[in-house]
């Protein structure tokens, strides 16, 4: 789009093209700027061209067009091209373009952090599920841990009753060896006994035949 001021005589000496009838309006020999409260509008000033077609294209009579600067697609060095206001500047085209390029691009990055982010949760389900194990395993330790210390205590318990039981074997053993000494003592006894009593009886006897007492025995 072009301008009003010292920028519209651009405008001048260039041939009009329709971008949507594909006609050649005319041949800019002249232009005016009209404004109408807060818009302004190019007055074109054309020679009409006639039998382009044909190879002898010649000027006929002149005309006015009037248009808004929105209407102009594009200005080259020979051509005016208009839009009549359904096509927009080529400013416009090339800025959605770029719109298009940097929404292509945005798009492109997003489909980047949208693979990054299925990976990220690809890997973040594996990693539960390694925590879910690593809780599992911890709890199995635990319970090995609780039966650890329940076997310990029957240990405990059991090394108190094995010491008891050696004391016991100690003491058993104490009362044998004294049952031994008893023992021998009562068999000596037991033995003096017997002796004293066949010698008493032996005497008795011998008494009562009238013979000595013997020292025999």
């Amino acid at each position: 789009m072009v301008p009003s001021g010292d920028r519209a005589n651009q405008l001048i000496n260039k041939f009009v093209v329709s971008l949507t009838t594909g006609r050649i309006l005319g041949y800019v020999t002249d232009i005016n700027v009209e404004v109408e409260g807060t818009k302004f509008y190019f007055i074109l000033k054309m020679k009409i061209v006639e039998n382009l077609g044909k190879g002898q294209g010649v000027f006929t009579n002149e005309t006015k067009v009037r248009i808004e600067p929105t209407d102009i697609v594009n200005v080259g060095p020979d051509v005016i091209v208009l839009g009549d206001g359904k096509v927009p500047p080529l400013r416009e085209i090339e800025r959605l373009y770029q719109l298009q390029s940097e929404y292509e691009e945005v798009m492109s990055q997003l489909r980047e952090k949208e693979a990054l982010l299925k990976s990220l949760k690809e890997e973040n389900a594996q990693l539960r599920r390694q925590l879910d194990e690593a809780q599992r395993e911890i709890r199995r330790c635990e319970v090995m841990k609780e039966d650890f210390e329940h076997l310990k205590e029957q240990l405990i318990r059991q090394e108190g009753q094995l010491e008891m039981a050696r004391e016991y074997i100690k003491l058993l053993e104490g009362l044998r060896h004294d049952i031994d000494q008893m023992k021998d003592l009562l068999e000596k006894l037991v033995g003096e006994i017997l002796e004293n009593t066949v010698r008493g009886v032996i005497d008795e006897e011998l008494n009562a035949r009238g013979l000595k007492k013997t020292g025999l025995l």
